[in-house]
């Protein structure tokens, strides 16, 4: 068996069809010179039509892969012997096996053909459709009363299918159930009762429930052994809720100057997360119920949210990685690469030295507001206890002591106040930004 090997790099096109006659093919393709064009640009997908002299044909879209495919080329020849022998014989049959290279370039075509729109008309004379293509088409010099000859109207659509790629269905009222069976135990007046909870087995309640549970479920327990390390930080997290009942999971990050991937499994075991309500997106300890102490006034939440017309401190803004965008014939498909974060695989107690100044400023500000300096996102929670504005706490503390009912949107403050609280914010906000353009241009 001869076996020969080429080393050079090729680009393969797995055509979708039966290849008699390659100069066809290569025009069904747009010719050499449109394909080089398409092989050069990544972004560009390759295009066939089966009818190349229809202008009207919708083409076939292939897109580009990476692929390790090694291309062969098997030859088969078959020797038979005489046929003046008498008695059959078995033909000698050799193999030759031609290693033409490797494509690490492969376009595919897996999407569906697109409708096909064909310019014809019906003759009622002869009884059978005939082309439009040789009067809408020009192939001659024709003189200028060919423009005002009367032609049959024939306007293809705008729009064609509107996806490449068959789409997945699903039932209508088999959705509904799995909705319904996901979020049978919250009221109808909750938002976003149709998305699926996380896999994760924290527990959430809601400010109308009437108790609040004094301990995790047996599944987070069990969950939180597998990870050793996570233990330890368990036990930090308890000290910090001994010291105050509700935290936000940033408040949370900076007090331990951990990662916030370390809280995923310790802080189940260790409260529960309200859903709405002035506690909304903050944990709570098991068995403290806020609605019920006037003195958790202080660690309501406030959400505050900046118009993008007012800058912002970018320094702590993280844009969304370009491995999130969504691929089109423009732009590339980029292949999300695998990393592994370290900072998980280290003992708490080193965690202290892993952070460092800057970090810890940014983080500071995530979760605390403090005078003179901008937030680092157009949307912060913070608690009224982490508002380091005067005015801010005059205003939450003005009915001290006189809290008789703990509303669903102000809490155990004045109707009004989280309102007027973030209006000062805002105005203190305009405030540092005209300072710091008046620093820069002096």
């Amino acid at each position: 068996m001869d076996i020969q090997y080429n080393p050079k790099p090729l680009i393969a096109v797995e055509y979708p069809g039966t290849v008699l006659n390659v100069d066809e093919m290569s025009r069904t393709l747009g010719g050499k010179q449109q394909m080089f064009k398409v092989f050069k640009n990544p972004s560009k997908r390759l295009e066939l039509k089966f009818r190349p002299s229809d202008p009207f044909c919708k083409c076939v879209h292939g897109d580009r892969f990476n692929t390790t495919n090694i291309v062969m080329k098997v030859t088969k020849r078959i020797k038979r012997k005489s046929r003046t022998s008498e008695l059959p014989s078995e033909p000698d049959i050799q193999y030759k096996i031609e290693f033409l290279g490797v494509a690490s370039t492969t376009y595919k075509f897996k999407s569906l053909a697109d409708f096909q729109i064909l310019p014809v008309s019906f003759d009622k004379d002869e009884g059978k459709y005939k082309s439009l293509l040789p009067k809408l088409v020009p192939t001659a010099l024709h003189p200028a009363s060919w423009l005002e000859e009367e032609m049959e109207l024939f306007v293809p659509p705008i729009l064609f299918s509107r996806f490449d790629f068959p789409q997945s269905t699903y039932s209508e009222a088999q959705t509904k159930m799995k909705v319904q069976e996901a979020n049978r135990h919250l009221p109808p007046n909750i938002i976003g009762r149709g998305r699926k909870r996380r896999a994760g087995h924290a527990v959430f309640a809601t400010f109308e429930e009437k108790k609040v549970l004094d301990k995790p479920k047996p599944e987070a327990v069990t969950q939180l052994k597998t990870y050793p390390l996570d233990v330890e930080v368990k036990k930090k997290v308890d000290v910090l809720f001994q010291e105050r009942p509700v935290w936000s999971k940033n408040a949370l990050q900076l007090r331990l100057k951990c990662e916030k991937s370390r809280l995923k499994y310790p802080l189940p075991c260790s409260a529960y997360y309200f859903t709405n309500g002035p506690w909304r997106t903050l944990w709570v300890r098991f068995g403290y119920d806020p609605r019920k102490d006037p003195t958790s006034k202080s660690l309501q939440v406030l959400d505050l949210r900046i118009n993008p017309s007012i800058p912002i401190n970018e320094k702590g803004y993280r844009p969304r990685s370009s491995y999130y965008s969504l691929p089109n014939k423009n732009t590339l498909n980029h292949t999300r690469v695998a990393t592994i974060k370290t900072l998980d695989l280290l003992p708490t107690c080193k965690d202290d030295d892993i952070m460092d100044d800057k970090d810890m400023e940014t983080r500071l500000l995530t979760c605390e507001y403090i005078p003179g300096q901008l937030p680092t996102a157009r949307q912060c929670f913070y608690q009224l206890c982490d508002i380091h504005l005067e005015a801010v706490q005059k205003l939450i503390h003005q009915n001290d002591g006189q809290e008789e009912f703990c509303h669903e949107k102000d809490g155990w403050c004045l109707p009004g106040t989280i309102e007027k609280c973030r209006d000062l914010i805002m105005v203190d906000i305009q405030k540092t930004v005209q300072e710091l353009k008046e620093n820069e241009v002096q």
